[in-house]
């Protein structure tokens, strides 16, 4: 978009290419303005262009850096010369996920960015500010906005509605507060639903759903604006997922026609009457399908008890509203009974939904007969398998009466019937996982008997799933990367349709029966667990200063303190050496290490079971895109050390091809725990070394 003469070879497009972009964009903000539409150019921090970063010998993005001299003055120069170019294009900027620290999202915001929009003025002459509306996601919004509004007036605030899916009409928590926040303001508050990952690929348009949903936005949040994204195939745009008999890409934006439609409708005006609505509605859908009134409100009734089914089930059962999860392809029961694991993400349940009672918790009050309270898993799948057989018994009543665009009614009652399919599938393996749990307090082989049923009818309803999408999807989740990692990864465009799926969940089964009848055949009623075997280390030289080394193994301390001693120790991890660091200096500069390597490694990396701020959080795909580059995602043994006065550690690795490397992590306590060989062959499991007071895992019976 801009070209600097500081920095001319930063430019990452050709020069043809360069003036192009120039004359659309041109084109494109001068003739919005006079039509009152302003126009809004988003950005994330701090990214730096493909040229400029190999010209500096840099990465385009690295959350770990600080602000330097070189970064602020390049984005400034960038922002003014942008500013100056167009000045009828508003701002919206993205301060988390590519920078590390708050200080630093305040810093670069009030010390960069503004000025840089203010340079940009200076040269025009002009004293009237362009609108910059700050994105709330992973930076601490209202605080960044307190040190703002003194420097700069015209400022507007965004935030997820309640993340990257969408689950209710009745948000709150954490989440909540930081809308309540920003609204209380009294700029423009601005309502952003996001990627939703939870919707994918299916047809979504419940007109009932989405007006309680702005409604909500209103009333709960005092928001008093939107900015809508896809309903589906956000990463495939502007193609959705279908798979058509001809291989013509349906666009995303015909297709969903309702989402759009609904969303703008309420957005305009929330408060309509819900009975004049349906009679909208009915008409609308009766006119695009060629019915009668009646088979156009049996349509609505289908697209209104669908849309409860992916909101209630994430809410109740995810991990995350994240595009880390694909909740249409399903969960494993480990994620399901054992979701710490795969480490929920921080506020989701608060946030996304009602009061709710999460299934370890209500397993446990169960056992223990005490009452239960809010939203229940025995509810919630009762519920969600009405909502299918409803919206399958409406859409196959209006089929006969349908005139117009045949193919499309029928590929949506194709997805009414594998919602259908898939609600039937989750709720027996909540139905199965309820069970298990049932046996982790009663140690009575016959829960685990009751349970295996639901486990194979599970199965059968995911093979209708597969039967419905085989021949009608191309893929269920549009990011089809190592960023997926729920229910498994999409490493290498991998496991996107339910025929992928379906071998690993027979696998699940397998491992189960196999378990159980070792079960049976013990003398006590328990398995001897194998003892983990100690990695094969691997040699590195190190290249960055260092405070020594210490051996990972009972009774030392890691920070030299009596607090750092290790108590218990993985037997995986017996031969490693860990490299020492000064907590201090952890907390306050981060972590580096630069190390040179013959052959592929893997850094043993533990971090502490804790979100205190002076601990560091492990790798987080919410907020940080480059996440999972070294396959550091996942956590390969959990509950893996015990410390003596500090919280439990799960072990993650990280992989680096020989050459020289170097790994900088954020401020916080972490633990280096070594190198060892990247071609060994590696078992993830649950250690089980857990807190007094806490309950053991039970999700080996999966593996």
């Amino acid at each position: 978009m801009v070209k600097l003469k500081d920095y001319p070879f930063a430019l990452e497009v050709s020069e043809e290419d360069f003036k192009k972009n120039e004359e659309i964009y041109n084109y494109l903000t001068v003739e919005a303005n006079k039509r009152g539409i302003w126009v809004i150019q988003m950005f994330y921090n701090i990214i730096v262009s493909k040229p400029f970063a190999e010209h500096y010998n840099i990465k385009t993005q690295d959350r770990s850096r600080p602000i330097t001299p070189l970064l602020s003055d390049y984005t400034r120069k960038s922002i003014a010369a942008f500013i100056e170019k167009y000045p009828n294009v508003g701002l919206l900027v993205c301060l988390g996920e590519a920078i590390n620290t708050v200080d630093d999202d305040v810093e670069w915001f009030t010390k960069t960015i503004i000025p840089g929009v203010q340079d940009g003025l200076k040269a025009l002459g002009r004293t009237d500010e362009p609108p910059i509306i700050l994105r709330s996601h992973d930076t601490d919004a209202p605080l960044v906005m307190e040190k703002s509004l003194p420097l700069y007036k015209n400022l507007y605030t965004e935030s997820k509605y309640t993340g990257e899916s969408l689950t209710t009409y009745a948000p709150g928590g954490p989440w909540g507060e930081t809308h309540r926040q920003l609204s209380a303001l009294k700029s423009i508050h601005i309502e952003n639903v996001h990627i939703l990952a939870n919707l994918e690929p299916f047809r979504y348009g419940s007109p009932d759903f989405i007006q309680k949903t702005v409604q909500a936005m209103h009333n709960i949040h005092g928001a008093n604006a939107l900015h809508l994204y896809p309903q589906a195939s956000y990463w495939d745009w502007p193609y959705s997922a279908d798979k058509t008999k001809t291989g013509e890409r349906l666009l995303e934006m015909d297709r969903d026609w309702i989402w759009y439609k609904a969303w703008s409708r309420y957005a305009w005006d929330s408060k309509r009457d819900r009975i004049e609505e349906v009679k909208f509605w009915d008409k609308d859908l009766a006119a695009k399908y060629g019915t009668d009134d009646e088979a156009g409100n049996n349509i609505l009734k289908a697209y209104e008890e669908a849309g409860e089914i992916a909101p209630k089930t994430l809410r109740q059962f995810g991990i995350t509203e994240g595009n880390r999860q694909t909740l249409l392809l399903g969960m494993f029961e480990s994620q399901l009974i054992n979701p710490a694991k795969w480490r929920v993400y921080p506020g989701f349940h608060e946030s996304c939904g009602p009061i709710t009672e999460l299934l370890l918790d209500y397993a446990k009050k169960e056992w223990n007969h005490e009452a239960h309270s809010g939203e229940t898993p025995p509810q919630i799948i009762s519920e969600i398998t009405q909502h299918g057989k409803l919206a399958v018994e409406a859409i196959d009543k209006a089929e006969s009466k349908v005139t117009k665009d045949k193919e499309e009614f029928l590929r949506l009652k194709n997805d009414m019937h594998a919602y259908k399919a898939f609600a039937d599938f989750f709720s027996e393996k909540v139905k199965a996982a309820m069970l298990v749990l049932r046996y982790s307090y009663s140690n009575d082989i016959s829960d685990l008997d009751q349970a295996l049923p639901h486990l194979e009818k599970s199965i059968e309803y995911y093979q209708e799933l597969v039967n419905l999408t085989k021949d009608s999807y191309l893929y269920a989740n549009s990011m089809q990367t190592a960023q997926r990692r729920i229910p498994i990864g999409g490493d290498d465009g991998n496991n996107k349709t339910w025929a992928e799926l379906l071998p690993h969940y027979e696998r699940e089964i397998a491992n189960f029966k196999r378990n159980l009848a070792l079960l049976k055949a013990s003398k006590d009623g328990k398995i001897a667990t194998k003892e983990g075997k100690p990695w094969q280390t691997a040699e590195v030289t190190l290249l960055s200063e260092s405070k020594g080394n210490y051996t990972v193994k009972k009774g030392t301390q890691v920070y030299g303190t009596p607090i750092s001693e290790l108590v218990k120790v993985a037997p995986e991890l017996q031969n490693l050496k860990g490299i020492t660091f000064d907590e201090t200096s952890q907390n306050e500069n981060g972590t580096h290490l630069k190390f040179k390597n013959t052959k592929a490694v893997k850094l043993v990396v533990g971090y502490f079971n804790s979100d205190q701020k002076r601990f560091l959080l492990p790798p987080s795909l919410e907020t940080d895109a480059a996440g999972n580059a070294y396959g550091q995602a996942e956590v390969i043994l959990a509950s893996a050390m015990n410390l003596k006065e500090l919280p439990r550690v799960n072990i993650h690795t990280y992989t680096f091809q020989p050459g020289e490397n170097k790994l900088d992590l954020g401020k916080g306590k972490v633990l280096i725990l070594g190198f060892i060989d990247a071609n060994q062959t590696i078992t993830t499991r649950d250690v089980g070394y857990i807190d007094a007071g806490e309950k053991a895992a039970i999700d080996w019976l999966f593996y």
